[in-house]
């Protein structure tokens, strides 16, 4: 039997190969490049020949950077509101850099890397405004993983006697949220612009309501909605998203505001499937 396992010397280079790029650097030079203290390059020199053109520490600074530079900038892409909220340095410093210490990304796809951010914000950011700035990084969040939402079989018209037996389920292309403030048109506020336009204009201001609301998102022809419903309209899909017969929602139907019309609105939307998905991800 052949023996894959990887040769010791191999596994130590690439233990403290890792442990350098994917620590965060400090300090740049010219190019951009990580300057590196004087006994970290003469370990560096020792273990990396130079090339003709560079010397043994810039040829392990490129891979340094590049990896800070692409996994910052997916991380930007994820969350486009809280970058317009911070701006792109105070992002990287005070969300970005320590939340990838903390979640080295394991995973090909990387879309994946920031998955974990949300769940790290309640952890460890602790400023004044970290209300608003996890609501915002759910949303960033949700607005990224909905457009790789499964689309289950939906309901035909030939299958309506099925409701009177078996259990229905929410599409995964449909997200409920719950808030206290309106994140959704605070977002869309923010994304009108670019991040250079918010370092010299005031923020859009944020109307706290005494009462939550609730909001449906959802992708239709390619393209990403929103829209705020009603209590009972939002505990109905809720019910639905974890799977329900329609004989034991009776109750919430009896409750629902519109509800014909309401039915109506979700067929033609396709939002339900005699099909179970994936437990929807918790944000």
């Amino acid at each position: 039997m052949n023996d894959f396992s990887c040769p010791t010397a191999l596994s130590e280079m690439q233990t403290w190969f890792a442990s350098i790029i994917t620590s965060p650097y400090q300090e740049t030079d010219d190019a951009d490049l990580p300057v590196y203290k004087t006994n970290l390059i003469k370990e560096i020199q020792k273990r990396i020949l130079p090339s003709p053109y560079l010397k043994s520490e810039e040829r392990l600074g490129i891979y340094h950077q590049q990896y800070w530079w692409r996994l910052l900038s997916v991380m930007q892409e994820l969350y486009p509101s809280l970058v317009r909220l911070f701006d792109y340095e105070r992002f990287n410093i005070l969300i970005a850099e320590p939340y990838l210490l903390d979640y080295p990304p394991n995973d090909w796809f990387l879309s994946n890397i920031g998955s974990e951010s949300p769940e790290w914000l309640k952890k460890n950011y602790r400023e004044k405004d970290a209300f608003l700035v996890l609501g915002l990084a759910q949303l960033d969040l949700a607005y990224e993983r909905i457009i790789f939402a499964d689309r289950l079989p939906k309901i035909e018209p030939d299958d309506f006697h099925r409701y009177e037996t078996e259990i229905v389920y929410l599409q995964p292309y449909v997200m409920l949220f719950e808030f206290g403030v309106d994140f959704f048109s605070l977002r869309a506020q923010l994304l009108r612009h670019p991040s250079s336009h918010w370092k010299t204009h005031p923020l859009p201001k944020i109307k706290a309501i005494n009462k939550k609301k609730f909001f449906v998102l959802f992708r239709k022809d390619e393209q990403d909605y929103y829209e705020q419903i009603s209590e009972s309209r939002y505990a109905l899909l809720q019910r639905f998203q974890k799977g329900a017969k329609l004989i034991d929602l009776i109750p919430l139907i009896e409750d629902c505001d519109e509800v014909v019309k309401w039915f109506q609105t979700i067929s033609s939307r396709e939002w339900l499937s005699f099909f179970r998905g994936k437990e929807p991800i918790s944000l």
